[in-house]
């Protein structure tokens, strides 16, 4: 059976999300919105559309671990036998959710915020909204959370889905893709409009995660996928995703020369970047600006045309002659 769209109010400059209903052999939700009473309202009304109550469902997939995706599911499972699927990679978010949360605001605060030079402002700005969407989400029981492979297959709509590993946007994040009928629910890895690279908290080990080339490789294995028409978790389904893949290549390219072109010029910290690249922006619509600027910076330093060095605490890039 195919997807039933049900659009729900988030409140933010996406305008809305979607979850997608499976009526048929049992009844799945992929995705949740956000943990609000108006997108708890638009959720019952849309599933009543098709007569069905929230006490109903069955599984819930969350397809990445984002506030506006996953942030009513908890309170689907009080209200409902429901179990809730998510890919290995994004479980801790679900289960442990103040853990996480806590983890990526010290991350923040100590290791991805201050090189960056911006000021105490504006990184106070991206702290509280950091806070903001930690409580836009509650935990699921952790009795109540199944886990799947990131390359494994779900059953809904009584047909088989692969999953499929995308990161970029989110690091957990997974697409399912419906080979025989050619349906692919996206999430946010494909969107009408390219969505920002969050960047998360690297293993206590590691490095971060440079976002927007993991992104464009999965625009890559994504590209490869046949495909007829794409159910993304923001906006109106779409065909001919190959069109929709080149514009955002098309787009990342021309912003990354941008970007190169003022390194070029002699602006090479990132609030001078920042500045130049996003004036169009309020200083409070930036923060997804600025992990655009990361990714570009990301893209450059990836394909050797800029190194980065550290200068009084704070990155400097500069051109690669």
């Amino acid at each position: 059976m195919e997807p039933i769209r049900i659009e729900l109010p988030i409140g933010w400059s996406m305008g809305s999300v979607n979850a997608y209903l499976f009526t048929e052999p049992e009844i799945v939700l992929v995705d949740a919105g956000v943990k609000s009473d108006a997108c708890w309202d638009m959720l019952a009304d849309g599933l009543a559309a098709h007569g069905v109550a929230p006490r109903d469902i069955s599984r819930i997939v969350v397809t990445h671990p984002h506030v506006d995706h996953f942030g009513l599911a908890a309170r689907l499972v009080a209200e409902s036998d429901a179990t809730v699927w998510v890919c290995e990679l994004g479980a801790p978010w679900l289960v442990d959710t103040a853990r996480m949360w806590t983890e990526r605001l010290d991350y923040y605060r100590r290791d991805l915020l201050p090189p960056l030079g911006l000021t105490p402002q504006t990184n106070d700005m991206i702290l509280w909204s950091v806070r903001e969407l930690a409580a836009s989400a509650d935990p699921v029981p952790a009795g109540r959370v199944v886990t799947f492979r990131p390359d494994g297959v779900l059953q809904m709509g009584g047909a088989a889905w692969q999953s499929i590993h995308t990161p970029g946007h989110a690091s957990a994040q997974t697409v399912f893709h419906q080979p025989e009928t050619r349906r692919l629910l996206s999430a946010d890895m494909l969107l009408a409009v390219a969505p920002a690279p969050v960047i998360d908290q690297p293993a206590p080990d590691g490095r971060r995660a440079p976002s927007l080339p993991l992104f464009m490789r999965s625009l890559d294995a994504v590209a490869a996928l046949d495909i007829d028409i794409v159910y993304p978790g923001h906006g109106r389904p779409f065909g001919d995703h190959h069109a929709v893949i080149a514009r955002q290549r098309e787009r990342i390219a021309g912003r990354k020369a941008q970007c190169l072109a003022y390194i070029c010029d002699g602006q090479v910290t990132i609030p001078e970047l920042l500045e130049s690249m996003y004036a169009h922006q309020p200083p409070e619509g930036r923060i997804a600006g600025l992990w655009m600027l990361l990714g570009y910076l990301d893209l450059l330093l990836e394909d050797g045309a800029v190194r980065a060095e550290e200068a009084g605490g704070v990155y400097h890039y500069h051109v690669i002659q």
